[in-house]
């Protein structure tokens, strides 16, 4: 039975497209047979899920390391990994590959969701090339943060839903823009602009989660 479910596990890894066969691949040999070779994430002698790899999110998903991803791929792959590593699918496995399982599952999970979203992809990507973000404001020019206490005042003085959406429209021009700008910094490799971009992209989401609380605070309280 064990041997059964193996092998439909390794139909399955064969069966998706060619480059997601061979991604997040890179424990060496099988924790259980000592095999080297693999299935995608099988042991391709033993066929038990392989030790969890700490490959970079963007070959962990086949995709080219850059702001500009594939987004239609990358929820394809994700879904099909998923659909094989998912955790619910090792009840019957042995203990290792059900803690397995958990650890691939919420490294895939946090890896897509990194890569899908502007401003978490472009901190990784610094972060991959060395690039650290200080948490101090001291880089940032004093017009925007000024800009940044009227946003917070207003939202503060905000009373009504409408004032917020208002508000929260005017904050999605502005992370739009500058997620257009930090596309046009990654190309051309100009990763101290893009820290710059990516500082101002935190404040004006920090803002936006604020008037989201708000509105739904309000939104509760109307009759």
């Amino acid at each position: 039975m064990m041997w059964s479910l193996n092998r439909g596990l390794q139909f399955s890894v064969q069966h998706l497209r060619p480059s997601c066969r061979l991604c997040s691949v890179a424990a060496s040999r099988c924790w259980k047979c000592n095999t080297a070779g693999s299935n995608g994430f099988f042991c391709a002698s033993c066929g038990v899920l392989l030790d969890v790899s700490q490959d970079n999110y963007f070959s962990l998903f086949q995709q080219k390391k850059g702001f500009t991803i594939d987004f239609v791929e990358l929820t394809k792959t994700y879904r099909q990994i998923q659909s094989l590593i998912h955790p619910d699918k090792f009840g019957q496995r042995s203990a290792e590959e059900k803690t397995l399982a958990l650890e691939w599952s919420a490294l895939i999970n946090k890896a897509y969701k990194t890569l899908s979203k502007p401003l978490d992809r472009g901190t990784y990507l610094l972060k991959l090339e060395g690039v650290t973000i200080s948490e101090d404001n001291s880089s940032i020019d004093h017009s925007f943060l000024l800009q940044m206490m009227e946003f917070n005042e207003s939202v503060e003085d905000a009373q009504s839903v409408e004032e917020l959406q208002e508000l929260e429209q005017e904050i999605s021009n502005r992370t739009q823009k500058l997620n257009g700008e930090l596309e046009q910094l990654f190309s051309v490799n100009d990763k101290e602009a893009a820290k710059l971009v990516i500082i101002r992209l935190k404040y004006l989401l920090n803002i936006e989660s604020t008037i989201k609380e708000k509105v739904l605070r309000l939104s509760l309280k109307a009759p």
